[in-house]
């Protein structure tokens, strides 16, 4: 069974060979208590045949790149489990092997609260996707404890290509995409995140969790002067990279965010795990005298504008154009020597449901969700909730002083959020 490597697949594989990052998505989940193991172990295999991209490996020879089904018995380290901490958090920033199936794996520590952290290869799908996987392995372990000779009797399987976004626009739409946004996405200011300059450098996610207390005072906020979670933060964002850089009222700082352009789907079905997220650039006015409910409405005003054109065409059509136009070959060639990575980022991967995410048997705790591990000089800070509480994340391969320069940022952006 062959599937074709998307566009996005391709881009996101690209972001590894540009040293922008490693394209791997990440998930954390902290239990109450025990999980059955042999059940996680069955629901995990049985997800790569559910899924049958994930049970694949990507091939280059000649031409067009794809997917090809793997048989199960090649599969390597689906899953582990230690009782070993250290190894655990090792695990957490590993990578899969796009060349070798699955494209996901899996490590569950063992202790009296046992703890699950998943890693999905970032070129077969998007946090929203990973998101939908979650529910999906939840749902089948759930269901396998109920009945554990239960076998699925679907497959998800459907079109992953950028098909799906670009019928949802007119021709008018496109051009007026590529036209009114061309600064909108692609572009990169100068500035960077204080970062060591030290050669050897390791892997690590460092994460600051906002408890639900806080949160909802945060919601408050944000619910009295009708904006967004992500006008907040990302206001909170840019006042703490202003001072910590020292910019005065002149600095050119913009801050590219993710897009998630299901946004624009008519039918929302789940059917196929893809990438469909784009980027949209955020700018505003800084002036060194405003205080933070200035910074959050110029933020606001500067997202409902970008709201209401189509935020996040832009990526997508220049793509679409690209490779409709050239070869892949070519295609790939102009995509890598016209990315300009952002130095400074943020995404906002968004809420876990726990009303969906639900092992039978066994509470969650806590969980999170965190993007790709950067490459100095790239910083991006992402955020996932579940059950009313925030965990922000920063990854990077970096020294002990880079994570020194983070936790300083976790804390200053603590202090510039309501409370």
């Amino acid at each position: 069974m062959r599937f074709d490597a998307e566009i996005f697949d391709q881009v996101e594989s690209l972001f590894k060979v540009t040293k922008f990052n490693d394209h791997q998505l990440h998930c954390v989940i902290n239990f109450e208590g025990k999980i059955n193991k042999d059940i996680m172990k069955k629901s995990i295999v049985l997800m790569l045949e559910v899924v049958p991209i994930l049970g694949s490996s990507y091939v280059t020879y000649k031409g067009r790149p794809y997917w090809e089904k793997v048989d199960a018995s090649r599969y390597k380290d689906v899953i582990i489990f230690t009782d070993n901490e250290v190894e655990f958090n090792s695990f957490i920033t590993s990578k899969t092997n796009k060349f070798t199936a699955p494209q996901m794996k899996a490590c569950v520590l063992t202790s009296r609260k046992d703890s699950l952290s998943i890693i999905m290869n970032h070129m077969i799908c998007d946090a929203a996707g990973f998101k939908e996987y979650l529910y999906m392995l939840s749902d089948l372990y759930s269901k396998l404890i109920r009945n554990s000779n239960y076998s699925p009797d679907y497959i998800i399987n459907g079109d992953r290509s950028l098909k799906r976004i670009n019928k949802q626009f007119t021709l008018k739409d496109k051009v007026k995409a590529l036209v009114l946004q061309n600064k909108e996405s692609n572009k990169n200011s100068s500035y960077k995140f204080p970062m060591s300059e030290e050669k050897e450098t390791n892997p690590f996610i460092l994460t600051h969790k906002i408890p639900k207390d806080r949160y909802l005072l945060i919601k408050e906020y944000y619910k009295k002067h009708n904006v967004t979670l992500n006008d907040v933060v990302l206001a909170a964002y840019y006042r703490v990279l202003y001072n910590m850089l020292d910019l005065d009222s002149k600095s050119e700082l913009n801050i590219p965010i993710m897009v998630d352009m299901r946004r624009n789907l008519k039918d929302k079905k789940f059917d196929a795990l893809y990438n469909l997220s784009s980027t949209a650039i955020t700018h505003i006015d800084h002036n060194i005298n405003d205080n933070f409910y200035d910074t959050v409405v110029k933020v606001n005003k500067d997202m409902n504008l970008k709201k209401s054109k189509a935020i996040g065409l832009n990526g997508v059509v220049k793509l679409l154009v690209t490779f409709g136009i050239f070869n892949y070959k070519l295609s790939s060639y102009l995509v890598e020597k016209n990315l300009k990575n952002p130095l400074i980022c943020m995404t906002n991967i968004g809420i876990l449901d726990s009303q969906r995410l639900i092992f039978e048997g066994t509470e969650i705790d806590q969980a999170f969700m965190s993007g790709s591990i950067k490459y100095k000089p790239h910083f991006q800070l992402a955020l996932s909730s579940f059950k009313d509480s925030i965990t922000f994340s920063v990854n990077l391969y970096g020294s002990s002083k880079d994570k020194e320069n983070i936790e300083n940022f976790f804390t200053l952006l603590d202090k510039e959020l309501p409370q």
